[in-house]
Order: structure tokens, then sequence, then C-alpha cells
């Protein structure tokens, strides 16, 4: 199992008591955890250098772009980076070409569920 001292987590969320929650889920899993609110603000965070090995995002991100969207241009950029969708609304995944390295979870989820996911994506 991977010392997760050592992992860094991306989390992508607008909406801010749910972002906290899932940071505080992870961090009490013992990841360390980097949170933007916007695809944009996300994008800027690995353009300057955030070497993280996974992205938990929700598929909806409200103004900008989605998730997924997010996810694409990723998989341009760090095509290593493992990516975890965590939505309310599982049927807007329904029709993505899922690549390898991509999971969903459905919301609601315990933080155990999470964690366990974010180990098995782990490179």
């Amino acid at each position: 199992m991977p010392n997760t001292h050592r992992i860094c987590l991306l989390l992508v969320e607008d909406d801010v008591l749910v972002r906290t929650t899932v940071a505080m889920m992870l961090e009490d899993e013992g990841f360390h955890v980097v949170e933007a609110s916007t695809a944009a603000e996300a994008q800027g965070l690995i353009r300057g250098g955030l070497q993280a090995s996974v992205m938990v995002t929700d598929v909806d991100l409200g103004a900008g772009p989605s998730g997924p969207e997010l996810a694409d241009w990723l998989h341009g950029q760090r095509p290593d980076l493992a990516i975890i969708f965590i939505t309310g609304r599982t049927a807007s995944l329904a029709g993505r070409q899922r690549d390898i390295r991509e999971a969903m979870l459905p919301k609601p989820f315990e933080g155990s569920a999470l964690s366990e996911l974010v180990r098995k994506m782990i490179p």
C-alpha cells in the first residue's frame, strides 16, 4: 500500500461545503489535498507544476468547463494523472468513453470508499 503522506491529490469541487468535507475526509486518511473550486483554477495549478497523483473532481463545476472537459484537457497535459469523478448524477457520465485511468464514485459516499478508490488509482 502506498505511503499516503507522500500522495498529493487535486480536489476540484465548486460547492464549498462539499469540497471542505471531501478534503477533510481525504486528509484524515493521510493524503495531501490541494483544492480548486473551478476547472480554470485546477488548470492553473497543473500549469504551475502541481504534481498530483490523482484528481478528484465533481462532474458539474458550475460556470466554465465541466469535470469531464477538465479531464480531457488533463489527459493531454498529464496522461499519467488518475481521475475520479464524484457525482450525484451518474447518468451525466453515461456516454463517456472512459480512459483506463478514470473511475466514478456516486454521491453520497463514505470517506473510506473514496480513500479506497484513491489508493487503487495511485500508479
